[in-house]
């Protein structure tokens, strides 16, 4: 790839399959119709990867049930989990780098739906994505192209957002990581009793804080850590140099967008 490519570098483009393959499954799943939803979703990826087994306490009885002969039993364990999800006062997904311009169809189609967009500082995402990477992707020129990608993805978001906000007032709500992870409290707060008016359960801080302040954590795909306001800080003294100077101008006006001085 060329540095001229690279400048003109672009996200894949948005069809109308894709369009249908995102957002169709995310209706099916707030609506608990979970027999609508492929039944590749909890066969594979992220239901059956040993690192997530511990990520959602909603999830845990039905992957036990699901666990020894998935195929066979799915139909089965998919009864209690239908149950479990209409009994819920809240149903929530949390969903990776859905474009913005998505969350406009659900949002128009359930009044009663509310949407978080959570952000972190670019730059903390470009140091963490330089650890995980294979060695192959860690070279300058690659964590330059995605840095330059995930700004220009995360403006359009966020400029998606704004609109939206004066399309479905009081049913968006922006959080930033590292509010979260220096006042739960706080944070939560706005998302219960601001977000989604609803009284603040005694237990959700508190399971919160335990997984921010654990004993110890469980390594960079899990959810525990022992200090999550460090975690959350740690990119500012292990960047690159000339990466944290590429990402820093090259994001400019999402930094100051975001508050991220």
């Amino acid at each position: 790839m060329s540095v001229n490519t690279m400048r003109h570098a672009r996200c894949r483009p948005r069809t109308k399959e894709m369009t249908r393959t995102l957002v169709d499954p995310l209706r099916s799943i707030f609506s608990c119709n979970l027999t609508a939803v492929d039944r590749q979703v909890f066969l594979t990826g992220f239901m059956r990867a040993h690192w997530t087994r511990n990520l959602s306490f909603a999830l845990q009885s039905f992957r036990r049930c699901n666990r020894w002969q998935p195929v066979q039993t799915l139909a089965k364990c998919l009864v209690p989990l239908t149950d479990k999800c209409r009994r819920s006062d809240i149903v929530a997904v949390k969903v990776i780098r859905l474009h913005m311009s998505h969350a406009d169809q659900l949002l128009s189609n359930d009044a009663d739906l509310r949407l978080i967009h959570v952000v972190r500082d670019p730059r903390g995402m470009i140091e963490s994505w330089k650890r995980l990477a294979a060695a192959h992707r860690r070279s300058m020129f690659h964590m330059r192209l995605n840095a330059k990608l995930i700004c220009q993805r995360m403006l359009t978001d966020c400029r998606i957002r704004s609109e939206l906000e004066l399309k479905y007032p009081g049913r968006i709500l922006l959080l930033r990581y590292e509010d979260l992870v220096a006042a739960p409290d706080t944070v939560i707060d706005h998302v219960y009793n601001g977000l989604l008016q609803l009284a603040l359960p005694s237990n959700v801080v508190n399971a919160i804080k335990r997984q921010l302040h654990a004993t110890s954590g469980n390594g960079p795909t899990g959810t525990l850590r022992r200090n999550g306001t460090a975690t959350a800080a740690n990119w500012h003294r292990t960047i690159d140099s000339e990466l944290l100077t590429y990402t820093t101008f090259t994001c400019r006006q999402l930094l100051d967008q975001l508050h991220y001085n």
